[in-house]
């Protein structure tokens, strides 16, 4: 089956939500202890970082889920283009200037644009409408961090060429169930890799800033940090019962206050605990009596779930959802079906009629 075009995926000016990924080539370490040089690189860990959130401030997108590896990172992206097209002509001419100041700034900080330069671009109407479109746009964000983040590693390295393997790579995520198997996957990258036995000790992962966020990390991780563990940059995880619409931010670190699941943070904390003492072969054993509510209230097939976050990225490769969603998509395209279809008859079915939990 013919693979997707970007273009398919990413729609300009619908909102949307999209897992994103890149992968270093040539050997490169992200960060950590790379064997072959005997360097260590955790402090690209933080540039990563820092540049995520300085961009999460200035794009009209939000990320739900994060996790950073030592060769590749994970991205959960969702958009808001509505918002976009709400603010001012100086607004957004500001964030812009931010994002590309006119000269390349490699040092980890950023440059406050002159209120000449704001004014002038803001005049130019057409230029506005475009940038509008690229403040909400899942490539131009990616874009934004990945040439960062590969001109300071090569300056550091002291070499030229290609850092990532070319564009990032993306898939749609269409709906609530599929958002809970795609962001789970991204939290227990960690795991999975190796490099974390438990989510409190992912540290590159965003549940581990979920939870720093609460106080639910031990002691002795807290102690290693010098500043507060913190989330306000993440998308809030509870969907509260009035969130319709984008819910504009009450925070100057992310776009939206909407959450993302109907659940708790407790309960998906429980959820992602019990997956990953689960994952791998002979260990899928049968979800405990306490969480399979919260499996048949989004929907999804609990026989198959251990298995469907393990496998993801190979069941659904450049969307994921429903069965009705992938088919209305794949019409949309001009195609007979897209890939995954099949498998997402067996992962699942119709989502009881419960209302989303108070946010606490």
């Amino acid at each position: 089956m013919a693979n997707c075009a970007r273009k398919e995926i990413i729609r300009p000016g619908i909102p949307g939500i999209f897992h994103c990924w890149s992968r270093c080539v040539r050997r490169a370490f992200l960060f950590g202890n790379d064997p072959y040089s005997g360097k260590n690189y955790d402090e690209r860990r933080t540039w990563i970082l820092e540049r995520i959130k300085f961009l999460l401030a200035c794009f009209f997108i939000d990320t739900g889920f994060k996790a950073i590896l030592s060769n590749h990172f994970h991205l959960v992206l969702r958009t808001f283009p509505q918002m976009a097209q709400r603010v001012s002509a100086q607004e957004i001419a500001r964030r812009w200037l931010r994002v590309y100041p006119g000269k390349r700034v490699l040092d980890g900080k950023w440059i406050e644009p002159k209120e000449e330069d704001v004014q002038k671009l803001a005049k130019d109407a057409t230029k506005i409408a475009t940038l509008r479109e690229r403040l909400s746009n899942p490539s131009w964000f990616m874009a934004a961090l990945s040439e960062y983040i590969a001109r300071r590693c090569n300056r550091e390295d002291k070499c030229s060429g290609r850092f990532f393997e070319g564009r990032f790579s993306c898939r749609e995520v269409t709906d609530e169930s599929s958002l809970l198997i795609c962001g789970m996957y991204v939290d227990l990258n960690q795991i999975r890799a190796g490099e974390a036995i438990v989510p409190e000790e992912s540290t590159c992962c965003s549940i581990f800033y979920r939870l720093g966020a609460e106080n639910l990390l031990p002691d002795r991780i807290v102690q290693m940090y010098r500043e507060p563990i913190t989330a306000e940059w993440l998308a809030p995880l509870t969907l509260g019962p009035n969130d319709l619409g984008d819910v504009p931010s009450s925070t100057p670190h992310r776009a939206s206050d909407k959450g993302l699941l109907s659940m708790t943070l407790e309960e998906y904390i429980k959820l992602l605990d019990w997956v990953g003492r689960t994952r791998g072969p002979g260990k899928q054993g049968a979800i405990p009596a306490n969480l399979a509510p919260i499996l048949d209230r989004l929907g999804i097939v609990s026989e198959t779930f251990v298995e469907t976050v393990e496998n993801f990225p190979k069941i659904f490769r450049r969307l994921a959802g429903s069965v009705e969603t992938m088919k209305n998509r794949a019409k949309e395209m001009g195609r007979k079906c897209l890939h995954g279809v099949g498998k997402a008859a067996r992962i699942f079915r119709q989502a009881l009629a419960t209302p989303a939990p108070e946010t606490p």
